[in-house]
């Protein structure tokens, strides 16, 4: 896919003026249709590209969080959202990684959290995540970050992915899915709202399972990379409770190989179109640059400490 890009603007450069210098071309590892990074990854690539001198952006529809790790780590993509702890992973080596991924760094920390969501019809009869054991569940593509995520999470409420019927589909999918009651439930592990979830809810009558306070607090104390999450009521249409689920932090990757000026003018793109860029999705409402240097489990770019360090909000770690 970068490949395919990468010629087009080769061509493109051919039938502009001899004087006009070449650009760079970056590509940004997004997620599936309907998740909160298909849309951040757009508006960062529109940022990117209007405000950085020498510098085209491309946002490419990805397998979301472990996929997004191995094309930075393998050099098939420049810049990639991913969950945090999935980032670590990769850097170290460990499952669902074979090998070292040395070359990540971190662009900027708590864009957003991913929250746990499970959709079901408003008639499914269950009410908390754990009634999902002996269901069909659409639990999101193959290889993407959410699910290491659910394999914890379940655990902890005492039953596995051998005690449901899993179903690897794209987010919109499973929504899809659902409504075609071909699963019992769609779980997204995505910032809310989900817009594949807002579009379904206008025409479905839906619910959210629920993660109970003893689940919720028992993931707390076994693991440091959870923090709790809720989706409030109204967020999406015939939800009028809030609902207690399960979080993690979200970052942006970028290759060590981008040159230091390259990440600089990125980063300091993304921190003065900071609007625009927080306009992709909803769940980014909260990210600041008081907050971008703060929870990333994977060391920074040169690039981007640059333009912390000269913002004053970068702290040696």
């Amino acid at each position: 896919m970068k490949k395919a890009w990468i010629f087009l603007a080769a061509v493109l450069c051919l039938s502009l003026p001899l004087s006009a210098e070449a650009k760079k071309v970056v590509s940004i590892g997004t997620a599936p249709a309907g998740g909160a990074w298909y849309g951040l990854g757009g508006a960062l690539a529109e940022v990117i590209t209007k405000n950085v001198d020498g510098v085209t952006a491309v946002a490419e529809v990805t397998g979301a969080a472990v996929e997004n790790v191995r094309f930075v780590g393998t050099k098939k993509i420049d810049i990639a959202f991913t969950i945090g702890t999935v980032g670590q992973q990769g850097y170290d080596g460990r499952p669902p990684f074979k090998e070292k991924y040395r070359n990540l760094r971190t662009l900027a920390s708590s864009v957003q959290k991913g929250l746990l969501q499970v959709v079901v019809l408003k008639n499914s009869g269950m009410n908390y995540v754990g009634d999902l054991k002996g269901k069909r569940v659409a639990v999101g593509p193959k290889g993407h970050g959410g699910l290491p995520r659910l394999v914890e999470i379940f655990g902890n409420m005492g039953f596995s992915f051998k005690d449901i019927t899993p179903v690897y589909l794209p987010y919109d999918q499973s929504i899809t899915a659902l409504g075609d009651r071909k699963v019992d439930a769609a779980v997204l592990y995505v910032a809310p709202p989900a817009p594949a979830i807002s579009e379904f809810s206008l025409l479905n009558e839906i619910n959210l399972l629920e993660v109970t306070e003893a689940n919720q607090k028992n993931l707390l104390e076994k693991h440091a990379h959870y923090v709790a999450g809720t989706i409030p009521k109204g967020t999406y249409k015939g939800v009028d409770k809030d609902i207690r689920t399960i979080a993690t932090p979200n970052i942006i990757i970028v290759d060590a190989g981008l040159e230091e000026a390259v990440v600089y003018k990125i980063t300091k793109a993304l921190f003065e179109n900071i609007d625009r860029f927080k306009a992709g999705h909803p769940s980014a409402k909260g990210f600041s640059l008081e907050e971008a240097t703060k929870g990333s489990l994977v060391p920074f770019h040169p690039g981007a400490i640059k333009y912390f360090k000269e913002r004053g909000v970068w702290k040696d770690k």
